[in-house]
């Protein structure tokens, strides 16, 4: 059996018709449909992806890109970080080095950070701000993180900075010829060289 992709779309309806999409090009993988909410909430949900924007306007396609990018395309750990952290995790559980997730931003040199295992739910997210530590939080993965829209975005304006020991691959962007068309408005969101699928409104 080929591996298992998760195909990630704004509501559970939208991903079962991108699912269907993706495995009719895909017949060696297994394909799993998911919501983005519904993704979040799956530890074990495969880590290799498909973003699948709806399609019903390029507009609520680039609001999903733009909250997918933010909840699920983290960075690993920076090369210091990771292998400090390996060196802590029982054996086997080193972090894995992945592809890039979005394009790198300027960044200062970071010589520490919290690492949160496990699940990281408001209460812990809450009690970590507080304890005024590092800004960077590195995380086991970003389906590990339970936390409501709003408290995700408080964080990030407080300047909390994400990175996850398994960053999510993504796979492919599935887009309408009006979103490719809108490239210049989302391409920093995802990698570089990222394989876009096309598709037509509504099929």
């Amino acid at each position: 059996m080929g591996a298992t992709i998760a195909c990630v779309a704004p509501d559970h309806r939208s991903a079962l018709r991108a699912a269907e999409r993706v495995a009719a090009g895909l017949p060696k993988a297994r394909i799993e449909a998911f919501s983005l909410t519904g993704y979040l909430a799956v530890t074990d949900a495969p880590d290799r992806v498909v973003l699948c924007p709806a399609g019903r306007s390029t507009d609520a396609d680039l609001r999903f890109l733009a909250l997918a990018a933010g909840r699920l395309l983290w960075p690993g750990p920076p090369g210091s970080l990771r292998a400090a952290i390996g060196g802590i995790r029982p054996h086997g559980e080193r972090p894995r080095r992945a592809a890039p997730t979005r394009r790198p931003a300027p960044a200062p040199i970071r010589t520490s950070a919290l690492l949160l295992e496990g699940l990281v739910g408001p209460d812990r997210a809450r009690a970590a701000l507080a304890a005024s530590g590092p800004v960077d939080w590195i995380v086991e993965s970003t389906r590990h993180v339970r936390l409501p829209g709003r408290l995700h975005r408080m964080l990030e304006r407080d300047g909390i900075r994400w990175s996850a020991l398994e960053p999510i691959e993504l796979v492919a962007l599935l887009a309408t010829p009006a979103l490719v068309r809108a490239r210049a408005k989302w391409r920093s969101l995802v990698p570089p060289r990222t394989r876009v699928w096309i598709t037509r409104p509504g099929t």
